[in-house]
């Protein structure tokens, strides 16, 4: 009988709750996203720097992003066992992270850099 009074313009914009304080089960989550500040946004942010002021060349750029690929796919891997790393795990990911972070820095301090007069390419 509520409903009949309120008529249906006066429920559109009303969400559906869960007496728990759940959202809603159709509703869709968001999909996860790392916290910000993590090691591997930094050296993300440390190669787009270098791409930026053209101290990582395009090639690098590709071999140091395929890495941090590399490193991701990793540590989906080691944490598809219950989403906990082990300290061994914990470890070699740490390592992983280290091997990337010393090639970034070497990369952008080789001495190869795109030339000036060309515009950067790719991402």
């Amino acid at each position: 009988a509520a409903v009949d009074d309120l008529g249906k313009s006066d429920l559109r914009g009303v969400a559906l709750r869960s007496p728990y304080g759940l959202p809603p089960r159709n509703a869709a989550a968001p999909p996860p996203t790392p916290p910000p500040g993590t090691r591997q946004e930094r050296q993300a942010a440390a190669i787009e720097r270098g791409r930026k002021s053209g101290n990582i060349t395009w090639r690098e750029g590709l071999k140091l992003r395929a890495a941090q690929r590399r490193i991701t796919a990793l540590e989906v891997h080691l944490r598809a066992s219950g989403g906990h790393l082990t300290y061994q795990e914990a470890e070699r990911l740490n390592a992983e992270l280290d091997e990337a972070r010393s090639k970034i820095r070497a990369e952008q301090r080789d001495g190869y850099r795109r030339w000036s007069v060309l515009p950067r390419v790719g991402r």
